[in-house]
């Protein structure tokens, strides 16, 4: 499996070159995690997640009111069952508002963990039925590997990690609904973070992450001022580069997190 993963890493930006890109402004995404311990073997989890452009243009959530200054707030609920010293599963439900469209996400996830000599190594495939509001519903799978290691800091712990997660469509719906073409990649994030345990209950996770929207465009035709056309137009890949900084807290009631955890 971990060949599988590497593999996967060096290969798809391969497929994801395009023939232009674009960079959007920095979004600032802050996010308040409460994980509870149900069983032995069980997380229960509530996310609560906002989003916010350095531009703000995009903070369009509401013309009035405490949610005129975001761009887009997130809620997820979510359980994750431990089978073994190795693998985790589990589902979430989750409920994004925008200006639009509003939409749902409903997912299933398998994460396995092990160890590359002192690190540990994370691996997770992802699928999700995504319904946007007023559009064609449409699945969406990924795939993600995260290395990292678990550090003592003058009696507390830290965790720095880099991870890569690549989203590709599913070949049902037409991609939400888009009457355009539709590439196979359609994001991938790559993130830095560190991850400070405060005590036993309480951490919070600052991180960079890098994340590249693939689509494509259609040109226009160009005309000279005769009206004669001097370029047809065409349709051309293209990738919206998005830097993100993020920061996380979650506090974890009757249960020790774990690196390996959807939930760390």
């Amino acid at each position: 499996m971990k060949k599988i993963y590497f593999v996967l890493l060096l290969v798809l930006p391969m497929f994801t070159q395009a023939q232009s890109k674009v960079t959007a402004p920095m979004a600032i995404w802050p996010e308040i995690q409460i994980n509870k311990g149900v069983g032995e073997d069980g997380v229960l989890f509530l996310q609560n997640q906002y989003r916010v452009n350095t531009d703000e243009r995009y903070n369009d959530l509401k013309s009035r009111g405490p949610l005129r200054n975001f761009e887009r707030v997130q809620l997820a609920l979510g359980y994750e069952q431990t089978f073994s010293d190795h693998w985790r599963g589990g589902a979430l439900f989750r409920y994004a508002l925008e200006d639009y469209p509003i939409t749902k996400f409903y997912t299933l996830f398998l994460r396995h963990n092990g160890n590359i000599g002192g690190l540990y190594f994370n691996k997770q495939a992802m699928f999700e039925y995504v319904s946007p509001e007023d559009q064609d519903a449409y699945g969406r799978y990924s795939f993600m590997a995260e290395l990292g290691k678990r550090l003592s800091f003058k009696s507390k712990f830290v965790s720095p990690s880099v991870r890569y997660e690549a989203m590709l469509l599913s070949d049902f719906g037409d991609g939400g609904g888009s009457a355009g073409e539709e590439r196979t990649v359609d994001r991938t994030r790559l993130r830095i973070s560190l991850n400070y345990e405060l005590n036993k209950k309480l951490r919070i996770n600052p991180y960079f992450m890098r994340q590249t929207d693939y689509y494509f465009v259609l040109i226009p035709p160009r005309y000279d001022e005769n009206s004669q056309l001097v370029e047809k137009g065409y349709t051309t890949k293209r990738n919206r580069i998005s830097p993100v900084v993020g920061l996380e807290v979650k506090y974890s009631i009757n249960k020790r997190p774990n690196t390996a955890s959807f939930t760390y």
